[in-house]
């Protein structure tokens, strides 16, 4: 098994690549440093320059900072007071230039899009063979194709440098457009990514792979479906990519779900990609802030009431939630979000004190894609294309799973039979007969993917709302207890974050857009 860890030597070269991706016009030997170009002399150096860039998009997920974007739709909220501002302008549709948690999610997915650039422009060294280079490109095209998804689905319009050279004076590009230059770069990832973990999923060194490519050309081409877009002829994509990961059999769920949240390296058959973290003492910064006291004793985030009495019975459920006897409960009012508050070194635990790695610093990887949010892109898919036995079969997986014959303890879980979701279980199942139309199974499995992917990077709930049009529906079925709106959920202006502030001013035509 191999596994790459970014020591202080690592990230020193990550960050030196960072900086050299900026040196461009420098000749060698100008006060000891190197042009990009001639750094990249080697099979070694093209490492050392991906590591840079993973090292510079981690740095961006290590927190909740993308929330800030997703809180529009009906699964997570905050509350008034303190500074749970940057979380609660999306919830309350009253978003602005100025949110500090946006400002920071745009600006690493740029700052991880430079870096790509520079990479893509300058490593290509002398010597080394071009399915080596190509292999190399992939990680950057994938990364660039990652953030550019991220910029288009949350900001909608945005600047789109694909050069090395930072244009300060660049306009925005249509956010189709950018959808479009997203899939053109997964393309490339999907012919030229080399990963072992492309046969074997407990190969975990973090680097791209050909399944990865291939998930999120399904989920760009899926976005593509709905609004603003509408192209649904795009389930045909989404078929025959999920379709593609599911025929390999690589992948496969975790029987026990709560193993994607508690193994601290994702050494899993069910991750297809993550952010691979690990706990470093200061200033080596590579840690995970997402668990532990975000989802509990700071609560930056918890659930939504209509969405926590509508979440589907079993062990997901208990899992993933805490209302009566939680303390935290007790004094915030909102149903806690326990999905991430088990964190490192607590595998067996339901208490959320218990056995922490650390309080809010932890190895945990962030999961950015399961196989689960295959099945069910696939699922959907197969709905919209005429072939509902299919759809309804995925979807039950998903199901069965979840409810894990109504067990509430990991214990349960992981002493029933391996590979039991694969199985019929008529107290969960949907029948055909039940899901006799097209839009009662596309129902059922955007539910299934609401309750499925709750709190995860990806802000899975918000784009499906907006893909389908239902942020002011779901909205209106908003509890009283939660904090008041400010903007309408109907006027779709609201559904987008604007560019920051201080890019707008530095380079007034970033303004407008959306």
């Amino acid at each position: 098994m191999k596994r790459i860890i970014l020591t202080s030597k690592l990230l020193f070269m990550a960050a030196l690549m960072v900086f050299v991706s900026g040196c461009e016009t420098l000749d060698e030997g100008s006060d000891g440093l190197v042009s990009a170009g001639s750094f990249y002399s080697d099979e070694n150096t093209l490492d050392a320059g991906l590591l840079g860039i993973f090292g510079t998009l981690r740095r961006g997920v290590w927190g909740l900072d993308n929330y800030a974007h997703y809180c529009g739709a009906d699964d997570l909220t905050s509350r008034l007071g303190s500074n749970k501002w940057v979380v609660l302008e999306s919830d309350q549709f009253a978003r602005t230039a100025g949110n500090s948690w946006a400002t920071n999610d745009y600006n690493s997915n740029y700052s991880t899009i430079l870096a790509a650039n520079s990479f893509i422009a300058n490593a290509h060294p002398d010597g080394v063979d071009e399915a080596v280079i190509n292999a190399a490109h992939a990680n950057a095209y994938f990364l660039r194709a990652y953030c550019y998804f991220r910029l288009a689905t949350t900001f909608g319009d945005v600047p789109m440098p694909l050069e090395a050279e930072p244009d300060l004076e660049i306009a925005l590009t249509p956010k189709r457009q950018v959808i479009d230059q997203v899939i053109s770069d997964l393309e490339f990832a999907l012919q030229w990514a080399d990963n072992a973990r492309d046969t074997d999923p407990t190969v975990s060194n973090g680097r791209v792979t050909k399944t990865a490519a291939r998930a999120y050309l399904a989920k760009a081409y899926m976005q593509l479906t709905g609004y603003p877009y509408n192209e649904t002829d795009k389930w045909a994509q989404v078929k025959t990519y999920t379709s593609e990961i599911i025929n390999a059999g690589v992948y496969s769920l975790m029987d026990n779900f709560s193993h994607n949240f508690q193994d601290p390296h994702q050494v899993n058959k069910e991750v297809i990609f993550a952010h691979i973290m690990s706990r470093e003492s200061w200033p080596i910064i590579t840690q995970n802030r997402v668990y532990g006291f975000r989802w509990a004793n700071w609560m930056d985030a918890y659930m939504e009431w209509t969405y926590f009495n509508n979440f589907p019975e079993g062990f997901r459920k208990e899992f993933c939630t805490a209302t009566d006897g939680n303390p935290f409960f007790a004094e915030f009012g909102n149903p806690i979000v326990t999905k991430f508050t088990y964190a490192t070194g607590a595998p067996n635990s339901t208490d959320v004190g218990e056995a922490r790695e650390h309080t809010w610093q932890t190895s945990n990887d962030r999961i950015a894609m399961r196989y689960a949010e295959v099945l069910l892109m696939y699922a959907e898919a197969s709905a919209n294309t005429g072939d509902p036995t299919e759809a309804i079969d995925k979807l039950n997986m998903v199901k069965r799973r979840a409810f894990a014959n109504g067990s509430t303890k990991q214990a349960e879980v992981d002493a029933l039979p391996a590979g039991f979701w694969m199985d019929a279980d008529a107290a969960v199942d949907y029948t055909a007969a039940e899901l006799d139309t097209t839009e009662k199974l596309v129902d059922a499995i955007v539910n299934e993917r609401a309750y499925e992917f709750l709190g995860e990077i990806g802000g899975n709930r918000w784009l499906d709302l907006v893909r389908l049009d239902m942020v002011a529906e779901v909205n209106a079925n908003r509890d009283p207890r939660e904090v008041p709106l400010i903007g309408s959920p109907s006027d779709k202006a609201n559904w987008w974050s604007p560019i920051p502030a201080g890019d707008t001013v530095l380079n007034p035509n970033l303004n407008g857009g959306n």
